[in-house]
């Protein structure tokens, strides 16, 4: 049987709103986690920016891996943060690189101001099932990695995403929590375990239980060592 989603460290705010304490809100309704930060990271900035500009171009992304739980709190950093978007075609990769220039992106692997180095950027790594790397206003670290689209559980994550708004003005739209929390226990290393029992944790009662065990299952990977947190 599922978890029930909102246990006793939720406290009710109204109808379709829970406290989880004086920083995180989730609006099970709406599927929106309002979060107050009293300062912004590196990776937020950068996060922000970029989803800024998917969101104007109107490209469907999430964000996964290990900026999820930086978001939320847990004290690391990390060199990259990873988007995940729907297929699109070069053009459409093109206008999306204008637009980042703009806002002061450039990429990592081309010239971002030439269209001819910009479409084979797309050829050679994009169309390819590589990443492609973003950086912000010449902050190297954390850069941006986008990929598209390839796999069961990116289909997954796109269409199940999560928004979550951050003092009531920046917004990211990231994996949901069941399946997050599972990849990071397959890829296995002590950083992503720590990971996912931050996040398993952090929103154990809003978690839906069989959900996560599908996704263990799926991703053949072993849930078990969250039942000892």
């Amino acid at each position: 049987m599922a978890r029930e989603l909102f246990g006793d460290r939720g406290r009710e705010v109204d109808g379709s709103r829970v406290a989880l304490d004086g920083a995180i809100v989730f609006d099970r309704a709406e599927r929106v986690i309002h979060l107050t930060r009293q300062a912004l990271l590196p990776e937020d900035v950068a996060a922000f920016a970029f989803a800024g500009v998917l969101e104007e171009r109107r490209v469907r992304y999430v964000v996964v891996a290990g900026y999820t739980a930086i978001l939320f709190g847990r004290g690391r950093r990390s060199d990259d943060i990873d988007f995940i978007i729907e297929e699109i075609d070069e053009d459409v990769f093109v206008e999306l690189c204008r637009r980042a220039r703009g806002v002061g992106f450039t990429l990592m692997q081309g010239d971002i101001e030439v269209e001819e180095s910009v479409r084979e950027v797309y050829r050679s790594y994009l169309a390819e099932g590589y990443g492609v790397r973003f950086m912000y206003r010449d902050m190297a670290l954390p850069n941006v990695e986008v990929k598209l689209t390839r796999t069961e559980a990116h289909r997954y994550a796109l269409d199940h995403s999560m928004a979550v708004v951050v003092n009531n003005r920046f917004a990211v739209r990231i994996s949901p929590l069941e399946l997050q929390i599972a990849y990071k226990l397959f890829l296995g290393t002590e950083k992503d375990v720590g990971d996912a029992v931050f996040l398993y944790m952090l929103f154990r009662d809003f978690i839906d239980s069989e959900e996560l065990e599908k996704w263990c299952m799926k991703l053949e990977t072993n849930c078990k060592v969250l039942e000892e947190v």
